[in-house]
């Protein structure tokens, strides 16, 4: 399994909307995301977030390759939530990194 890695700056002010969006789009759409092909999403936000003064939303994307993370940010209903969201809920940004970030470190401590 691949992980890919999105961050996204949130407005001040809007991190109790915007955790609510990403909760409620991921949960309610975790049939199609399976149906893509992704194996698990985990979002998080820092600490900060929780101040009202903005933050970062950090969400991990599993997936057996970089074309379903590239399926997904060109699925249309994805492309409606981030319209909504930028600027309005989040520092507008892209999504080019999202599908090829490789990770400089992969320690097993297992």
């Amino acid at each position: 399994m691949a992980k890919f890695v999105h961050v996204a700056r949130i407005l001040p002010g809007q991190t109790e909307a915007f955790l609510a969006n990403v909760k409620n789009g991921f949960e309610m759409g975790a049939p199609a995301l399976k149906a893509l092909g992704l194996t698990r999403i985990t979002s998080f936000h820092t600490p900060e977030a929780d101040s009202g003064e903005g933050g970062l939303l950090v969400t991990i994307y599993e997936a057996a390759d970089a074309s379903v993370i590239k399926a997904l940010h060109s699925n249309p209903a994805m492309i409606a939530a981030e319209e909504r969201n930028h600027g309005t809920l989040v520092t507008p940004h892209n999504h080019d990194a999202v599908p090829t970030n490789t990770p400089f470190l992969e320690l097993d401590l297992g």
